[in-house]
């Protein structure tokens, strides 16, 4: 006589087998998955903040060398006759051999100041052209508009620079700039800035 109760057990007891190592293997399915998952969450977020970083350096970088720009440019020999306010900013906004230059190009432009003349500089058009983490490299155009002592209408020009910047404690700094296009505008270009006419020193 066939034990109905025995059967019962002999056929359940593979099934909850079965029920358990399927279970087991979803979990570990799952926890692979979650584990993956997790891992993908981590590169994307990482992704993401490097992204953050590059584009929060892409642009203080290209506002420092656009403000750098528009100091290096403006002469004023109104309110800045000493050229004192000019060399501050400079020497602010550069860093490595470039500070050295600053100094020259000051005694040179207070000439220029005592002598009555003034220009501003504004930066129109300007891009980030290469990057990396503590490096960039940037172009930019810069409006021009000087007026020598005497002059009634202003000179116009332009001029279109390299600036390349590095990345000191956090900070962006300009090490060089460079000007790759011919100077524009009326005036004797000899006299080192554009669209400024030449002019000497008062007797």
């Amino acid at each position: 006589m066939i034990d109905i109760n025995e059967t019962v057990r002999t056929v359940r007891m593979p099934v909850v087998v079965a029920a358990v190592t399927l279970a087991a293997l979803l979990a570990l399915g799952l926890f692979i998955a979650a584990g993956y998952f997790a891992s993908e969450r981590s590169d994307l977020a990482s992704t993401a903040t490097a992204r953050q970083a590059t584009t929060a350096d892409h642009d203080a970088a290209l506002k420092a060398g656009s403000e750098f720009l528009a100091v290096a440019y403006t002469v004023d020999a109104v309110n800045d006759k000493g050229m004192s306010k000019w060399n501050t900013a400079m020497t602010a906004a550069t860093t490595d051999t470039l500070k050295e230059q600053v100094r020259d190009t000051k005694a040179m432009l207070s000439l220029l100041t005592e002598a009555g003349a003034s220009m501003t500089g504004t930066v129109g058009e300007a891009a980030v052209v290469s990057q990396n983490d503590t490096l960039i490299r940037m172009i930019a155009v810069v409006q021009l508009t000087g007026k020598a002592p005497e002059q009634v209408e202003p000179t116009t020009g332009s001029v279109t620079e390299y600036v390349d910047l590095m990345k000191i404690d956090g900070t962006w700094k300009v090490f060089g700039y460079k000007d790759i296009t011919a100077k524009t505008g009326a005036g004797d270009t000899a006299a080192g800035l554009p669209g400024l006419p030449a002019t000497q020193p008062a007797k």
